[in-house]
């Protein structure tokens, strides 16, 4: 997506800017969003000893036409993240962007549509893609009015063209779902005479009535505060299809006075929004989208590695985020995600926090901020609170808030065979907290009390990190987190708990030869995420909820000026994902492996089928 500026930088940065230019039916990079507001893409010149590298990639083997074998044919690309389940009910389909180009810096795509009415039990957002040439990754957005309702990167394309399909479970939104409404559709896509390739994107909603053990959505409350959609860092399962909870209201929030646009948090600042929020809030929420740039796309390499996404509300501490490192469709090295992509990359979900103790205090208007602690170049982030009201007034407070800013990580360096030039690190950082508050109405008082404990850890070794000459980076970054939380008062008895982890792997090399007419880039990534949560209610059976998601993949790629590039590669991705509990037609299980070679499944096993 976005590169970085530094001729020092680690060796994974520097390894792609090094491949900017190299055709592969696709742009080898990181370039993903810009706006022509901030200067159109950041293709930020390599350090000079991969300048020749660059320049002969360029000019040798962009449009060169490989021969038969590996990666002379891919297949259309493909996540293996959870489908979406839905109800056995036709649904109505309202289209918000009809087959809408992104050339060079295009304006956004915009609908106005009158939606249905009707009591939905699940609306799922649907979107194709198709592309052709030679392009690089850029990101796609998707608002209602001024919420984002999706944030995807782009799949690069082939010659011979491309074509990928989404769906996301938009339910929690629902509040927005009604009346005549404005989308707005973004692709940040760039031409140039290299660069050719038009991404251009169908996205539909389908509202589905209930039927088939499918409710229709219910309001959330303090007795089942859980939301339905696709998020990630909530305490506990989200709501079960069968059972959608969803906010009364969705209150955007950042970045502040934008029309739809994702607001830039540049490294040593936070950016802020003042909202009005009604004054009978019983629970609350943040949908916060944030994903790194420029230097920070490789935050996970980086020396230190350690990111921290902190949120406050009137200076007071609320919640954080440690994020997932996700990798995009041209990163490290793009041969490994043809046609398989990384963990969540085609649709980064939100994370989801919970600000449900501070809810009883919401009435009227509050700031909220948002800084991003560790950050080297920029991220870009927004977000929606959604609510739940009932039109009563609610007030409350804070019983305890140990959250404080910012977490510090602890990095070593040691130097293999008692060199300089061959660091070793490791670094690690941990966080425990509690939030309790309450909400008080109509005499009644409930408590609602988070709590967090989270580990992270980066190691890392590197031979050369300079490369100014063969360089070799070997990089393991690891996290865990652990949830709970408890509400308690009149008629209401819950616990949540969610547990989960991630790890991520890339050991990756960058040499040249000594005219820069060559260079060569073997790389592995492999990533790997679990989740587990369970939700209980009083007495009732309760719902429990598990994801484990794996990607393996290796990619060799050598150009020259000789016009016969070596490209190997092969990714096996594997995910199971589980629902059990609460209410009959709650079971659920999908497994699924997919392995590809050259560009080419050669085995998909689905259960269900």
């Amino acid at each position: 997506m976005r590169l970085p500026f530094l001729p020092s930088r680690r060796l994974l940065a520097i390894a792609v800017a090094a491949l900017m230019l190299v055709a592969l039916g696709g742009a080898v990079t990181a370039v993903a969003s810009s706006r022509s507001g901030r200067g159109g893409p950041r293709r930020v010149a390599p350090p000079a000893v991969a300048g020749n590298a660059v320049r002969s990639a360029g000019s040798g083997s962009r449009g060169t036409a490989r021969g038969a074998g590996e990666f002379a044919t891919t297949a259309n690309p493909l996540t293996l993240d959870q489908p979406v389940q839905v109800p056995p009910t036709k649904p109505v389909v309202v289209t918000i962007a009809n087959h809408a180009a992104f050339g060079n810096a295009p304006p956004p795509a915009t609908t106005t549509a009158t939606l249905p009415r009707g009591r939905w039990a699940q609306v799922v957002l649907d979107v194709t893609g198709t592309e052709s040439g030679v392009q690089y990754d850029r990101l796609c957005e998707i608002f209602d009015g001024t919420s984002q309702i999706f944030l995807g990167v782009t799949p690069e394309p082939t010659p011979a063209g491309i074509t990928w399909h989404l769906q996301k479970d938009i339910t929690g939104y629902l509040p927005l779902l009604t009346g005549t409404r404005t989308f707005s559709t973004y692709v940040d896509n760039y031409l140039s005479s290299a660069d050719t390739g038009i991404p251009v994107i169908t996205a539909k909603l389908l509202f589905y009535p209930a039927g088939g053990g499918f409710w229709p959505a219910q309001p959330a409350g303090l007795a089942a505060p859980a939301l339905a959609g696709d998020a990630i860092n909530e305490t506990g399962p989200a709501a079960s299809p069968q059972h959608p909870g969803v906010p009364t209201q969705v209150v955007p929030i950042l970045p502040q006075g934008a029309t739809n646009t994702f607001g830039t948090v540049n490294a040593g600042q936070t950016v802020s929004a003042t909202v009005t929020l009604p004054s009978d809030v019983t629970t609350a929420a943040l949908d916060l989208y944030a994903v790194g740039q420029s230097t920070d796309e490789f935050w996970w390499s980086l020396e230190p590695a350690f990111r921290e996404i902190e949120v406050s509300i009137d200076g007071k501490p609320a919640g954080v985020v440690w994020p997932f490192p996700y990798v995009y469709t041209g990163g490290v090295n793009p041969l490994i995600w043809r046609p398989v992509t990384g963990i969540h990359t085609m649709d980064i979900p939100s994370y989801r926090l919970d600000l449900t103790p501070f809810a009883g205090m919401l009435g009227g208007t509050h700031t909220i901020s948002l800084t991003v602690a560790g950050n080297a170049g920029y991220w870009l982030a927004g977000g929606s609170l959604l609510l739940g009201t009932d039109g009563r007034p609610t007030t409350g407070g804070l019983v305890s808030d140990t959250l404080s800013f910012p977490t510090t990580s602890h990095v070593t360096t040691k130097h293999a065979l008692g060199s300089a030039a061959k660091p070793v690190t490791s670094e690690s950082a941990a966080a425990r907290y509690q939030i309790s508050g309450q909400v008080s109405q109509d005499g009644r008082t409930w408590t609602d009390t988070l709590g967090q404990r989270l580990e992270f850890g980066d190691d890392q070794s590197d031979i050369n990190p300079s490369c100014s000459g063969p360089c070799y980076q070997w990089v393991h970054g690891e996290e865990t987190q652990s949830s709970t939380e408890t509400v308690s008062g009149p008629g209401v008895n819950m616990a949540r708990s969610d547990t989960s982890s991630w790890t991520i792997d890339a050991p990756n090399a960058f040499l040249e030869n000594k005219s820069g007419s060559a260079f060569f880039l073997p790389a592995a990534v492999s990533q790997q995420l679990t989740d587990m949560a369970r939700q209980q209610r009083g007495f009732s059976a309760g719902l429990q909820a598990s994801l484990s998601e794996s990607i393996i993949g290796y990619g060799a790629l050598d150009e020259n000026s000789s016009g016969a590039p070596i490209t190997n590669g092969d990714t096996t991705g594997t995910i199971a994902a589980q629902m059990s509990g609460g209410w009959p037609g709650a079971n659920y299980l999908y497994q699924r492996t997919v392995v590809a070679r050259g560009g080419v499944i050669v085995q998909d096993l689905t259960q269900p089928a």
